[in-house]
């Protein structure tokens, strides 16, 4: 491919970013990517398109457009696999050159000569119209004549993105020459597109530099996120049932559309199911994957951050209870090293039995025996293992019918599954002596404090993106790692409500009273759990 004029235009690499056609510069140099991406105006000189046969059908967008844009997936590629592997598609100049600085810099003719081969050949089908009395073609004629053919790149267009993405960005950039009724239509459909359609939708735009017509579309049909009564403003349990890309897709379009809150309450709803990403920590994807895979610009770094925070402070609620029955040391403490020690130690703790009955010791025992069966075995939250031998080390055995020791099972990723078998904690007591003496009545209000932050439908747990005001992490204002923020070093839990926080660092605080206090909460230094 030529420039009509010189010097030739910068080479743009093979990366989807080189894509980008900055639309606010009219004289810009993509002479390599349009290269590849049109492989040249096939002009198909000396014979017709044909609506039968080996040639694919045409599917006409604008019965008056003057070219056709064709889609021809790689043979590797899913969609290169079907019968009809080419895709094309008759549309109109005008509107591709108008909402796309890809086409306006590809079809025009003082920049790169397939722009000069364009307007040749819609001059002649000009002057053929004519000869035919003037008279409108229909559709399936104007398909036939010879209207020059621009080939989408498929080297550099995104992963997976499907033939039904390209036609509804077509759509998108031909809706101004749409009938009234036509229009309607349209914005219909696209209003209850799926969030798999929409988000694909968004990545070919980024793909051409075409995001303000989409945006344009999205927010003038005003887009449902997709079917069904799924809440958007407001968190509510229904949505932790979706697949994670479903909840993914609809954070990377809310994103693109600058919906705040739905971007809060659904970052909120992926903090709590977790990520199949996170087993072994965040980690950017190495290979090409889809734009809402992972959120940049440090959020998805965020989003672990903080549902291990949420994690962590339930562990340690648990933790606290263990400790006052005699499970675990104070934290503060030494360690104990002798038996004579450890047995004064369990003497000077005090009994959490309340009646002081001889038999106090064996009370409290009794439901630390029932508290760690509990955690252990029926929700899974602790686990019990021993620190003398090698997680990896085995015996080798030649018996082939030995069966593998069984690996213990792990616990719900759901924050709000977990807290529900939580409160599940039994209360058996050790004779009728001993009512009220189980760790169930001490147990359920604290984990109702945290169990406000968590299921509160205005996702407090979510990212606020207003306040996102950095691309690393955690240097943003709106980071609960950002050490610029004050936090709680001490933080007292009453019954079910943050009753106070007596000690609290210096630094900035959130103007969000309530999304402050579920950072104080689940990113305090220590809680006092029954202050």
């Amino acid at each position: 491919m030529e420039p009509s004029h010189s010097p030739s235009p910068v080479g743009i690499g093979a990366s989807l970013q080189t894509l980008k056609l900055h639309d606010t510069q009219d004289d810009f140099s993509c002479s390599h990517l349009i290269g590849e991406a049109s492989a040249a105006i096939n002009n198909h000189k000396g014979g017709d398109i044909p609506l039968t046969g080996a040639q694919p059908v045409v599917k006409v967008i604008l019965g008056t457009g003057d070219v056709i844009i064709e889609f021809a997936p790689a043979e590797s590629s899913p969609l290169g696999s079907s019968g009809n592997a080419s895709h094309r598609w008759q549309v109109l100049s005008d509107d591709l050159m108008r909402n796309s600085p890809y086409f306006r810099a590809l079809l025009d003719p003082n920049k790169f000569s397939e722009g000069r081969d364009f307007i040749q050949q819609k001059a002649k089908r000009s002057q053929s119209t004519t000869a035919e009395g003037g008279e409108s073609l229909s559709d399936d004629t104007a398909i036939q004549y010879n209207l020059p053919t621009v080939r989408l790149p498929v080297d550099h267009l995104p992963q997976k993105l499907g033939v039904d993405a390209i036609e509804l960005f077509l759509r998108v950039l031909s809706f101004n020459s749409f009938g009234d009724e036509e229009k309607i239509k349209f914005d219909g459909e696209l209003k209850i597109q799926p969030t798999s359609s929409v988000a694909r939708l968004i990545e070919l735009a980024d793909a051409f530099n075409s995001p303000n017509i989409i945006r344009e579309a999205l927010k003038r049909c005003r887009y449902a996120f997709g079917k069904g009564r799924v809440p958007l403003l407001r968190f509510d349990s229904s949505v932790l049932r979706l697949s994670e890309d479903r909840v993914r897709q609809t954070i990377f379009i809310a994103r693109f559309l600058n919906e705040y809150t739905i971007f809060q309450i659904w970052t909120h709803a992926l903090i709590l199911t977790g990520s199949k990403f996170w087993v072994n920590g965040v980690e950017p994807p190495t290979s090409a994957s889809t734009r809402w895979r992972y959120v940049p610009d440090g959020l998805e770094e965020e989003l672990y951050y903080r549902r291990q925070c949420v994690l962590n402070t339930i562990t340690d609620l648990q933790a606290y209870f263990l400790r006052a029955f005699g499970a675990l040391e104070e934290p503060e403490g030494p360690k104990l090293t002798t038996a004579s020690t450890a047995l004064t130690a369990v003497q000077s703790r005090q009994y959490q039995c309340r009646y002081g009955f001889g038999n106090s010791s064996a009370c409290d025992t009794f439901h630390l025996g029932q508290m760690t069966r509990f955690f252990a075995l029926r929700t899974k939250t602790i686990f019990l293992g021993s620190t003398l031998i090698d997680p990896d080390f085995g015996l080798d055995s030649e018996d082939e019918g030995a069966e593998e020791r069984p690996q213990p099972v792990a616990s719900p990723c759901d924050v709000t599954a977990i807290i529900s078998s939580l409160k599940q904690c039994p209360d058996y007591q050790i004779d009728t002596n001993h009512n009220g003496c189980g760790v169930r009545r001490r147990f359920l209000p604290p984990l109702d404090c945290i169990e406000r932050f968590v299921g509160d439908g205005r996702g407090l747990l979510g990212i606020e993106l207003q306040d996102w005001d950095s691309k690393n992490w955690p240097s943003a204002s709106g980071s609960w790692a950002n050490r610029s923020l004050r936090r709680a070093h001490v933080i007292d839990i009453h019954l079910s409500r943050i009753s106070a926080v007596p000690i609290m660092s210096s630094g900035l605080s959130r103007s969000s009273f309530l999304e402050e206090n579920a950072r104080l909460l689940f990113t305090a230094k220590k809680r006092n759990w029954e202050a």
